[in-house]
């Protein structure tokens, strides 16, 4: 997945892949707090994840990286915005089987 989210942030360098593994880290887990199904979320099925589960680990990724971010709040609202979303779509399809 690092690979997957380094290359929707335009990151070509291996030098901040410590960085990005500990957010993406943070991120799922923020995720989970709100009961989105994060299970699939490697490497083996890339291909099969969710394009907003993934997006909304972009944002993530996005408003905290680095130092001197100045959209840090513009990505941090998409994040949000997201993650309700998905939080929304779990209950719901969690309620309705």
């Amino acid at each position: 997945m690092l690979d997957e989210i380094k290359k929707r942030c335009y990151i070509t360098s291996d030098l901040f892949d410590d960085e990005i593994k500990s957010l993406i880290n943070a991120c799922i887990r923020d995720l989970k707090d709100v009961n989105i199904d994060t299970s699939n979320l490697d490497d083996k099925n890339i291909d099969k994840i969710d394009g907003q589960l993934l997006n909304c680990i972009v944002n993530y990724v996005k408003a905290y990286r680095g130092n001197d971010r100045t959209d840090t709040e513009q990505y941090l609202k998409m994040y949000e915005s997201l993650k309700n979303k998905l939080s929304l779509q779990e209950s719901y399809e969690a309620n309705n089987e």
